[in-house]
């Protein structure tokens, strides 16, 4: 059992690392984390199915074969009670392949378009929260989802970026200005 618990960590380890910085990592050892400008190719959609559900950690095999990971604390917060073997979802991922939304299958996801350009304030990866000045010179502040959190680690102060905003006004995505 140890075992097994000690491969699911090294797994999820491994997967949040691969997935934060993904094929630039080699050209972003130190500094701030590279970001994309938004295009059209900033997302895109796949469908999977629930595998299984192991300690809050739900297990997806994509349309593509993949076997893709959520925390059931994310699937919760994007408005869906439970998932069970066999349920369809949809998912929305960054360029990164990170899971930006989940929804069930046919459902409305949370992304709207909505974004925000403003320069950083205060970041803190911890809380998973953000607090960026606009252009009017009004201080937000908002919550990340789990993706964006870690795609942002290491972000300095005083740095412009555009964040995209989920239905609950939670930045989903975020990218710098072109």
């Amino acid at each position: 059992m140890n075992t097994r618990r000690l491969f699911l960590m090294f797994s999820f380890l491994a997967l949040s690392f691969s997935t934060a910085y993904g094929d630039d990592f080699v050209n972003n050892m130190v500094g701030e984390p590279y970001l994309q400008p938004s295009g059209p190719s900033s997302h895109r959609s796949i469908d999977a199915a629930v595998m299984r559900v192991v300690s809050d950690t739900v297990f997806l095999r994509t349309e593509e074969s993949t076997i893709r990971t959520i925390g059931m604390k994310e699937v919760h917060s994007d408005g869906i009670p439970s998932l069970h073997p066999g349920d369809k979802v949809s998912l929305l991922l960054d360029r990164g392949n990170s899971i930006l939304d989940i929804t069930k299958a046919g459902g409305k996801g949370g992304f709207l378009g909505n974004e925000i350009t403003g320069t950083v304030q205060h970041f803190d990866i911890l809380n998973q929260q953000i607090a960026v000045k606009d252009k009017r010179g009004e201080t937000q502040s908002y919550n990340l989802r789990e993706a964006v959190a870690t795609k942002l680690n290491g972000i300095n102060k005083g740095r412009t970026i555009i964040l995209e905003l989920d239905r609950q006004n939670r930045a989903m995505d975020a990218y710098r200005p072109e």
